[in-house]
């Protein structure tokens, strides 16, 4: 056998490898991409298409997962920015087909007036975070509901630290204010 021959059935074996790994995280772990998906997403319908949508992608690019153990945050990272490139799609499309823009003021008075009865603190919250931008509630959905650090987070959905960091400042800033918080 020579070293070419060696080298392709290695890498046929780490490849074979791959696909059960790839294929036993996502069994084990679909509902949990579902929900971080969904956190992007403004329901649970797209959240599934981005889920759908990323692991057809993950699956084409595997050869590109160099670092096995990663695999989570990898698969995270597909299904995020596949959840914002959906979103993003959906708020250009509202425009044309409703004549307004789709941004949702969420005011505490707004908020009895649109559930019909007094809201809860989690309802409220629901409501402000549906109504942030894709990129921060994914940012928001990462770093404080995933636990990924700041650098994971930027590494994930592909932007600078410093970038990710305004958008978590700012998406917190939004919900205090929609939330009737004082700013400290």
């Amino acid at each position: 056998m020579t070293s070419l021959d060696r080298t392709r059935s290695t890498s046929a074996a780490a490849l074979e490898l791959l696909d059960r790994d790839l294929v036993d995280f996502v069994r084990q772990h679909h509902p949990r991409l579902i929900r971080l998906a969904a956190l992007v997403c403004h329901n649970i319908a797209d959240a599934d298409d981005a889920v759908q949508a990323g692991l057809e992608q993950a699956w084409r690019r595997r050869r590109t997962l160099r670092e096995p153990e990663k695999l989570s945050a990898w698969l995270d990272r597909i299904i995020v920015r596949e959840a914002i490139r959906l979103d993003r799609r959906a708020e250009s499309r509202l425009p044309r087909l409703f004549g307004r823009p789709r941004e949702i003021v969420v005011e505490s008075t707004d908020l009895t007036d649109r559930v019909g009865a007094s809201v809860t603190g989690r309802d409220a919250i629901r409501v402000a975070f549906e109504a942030l931008p894709a990129a921060q509630r994914a940012v928001v959905a990462l770093h404080l509901y995933a636990g990924y650090s700041m650098p994971e987070t930027a590494l994930i959905v592909g932007a600078s630290l410093e970038t990710v960091r305004s958008r978590l400042r700012l998406a917190r800033v939004r919900l205090r204010t929609q939330l009737g918080e004082d700013m400290p």
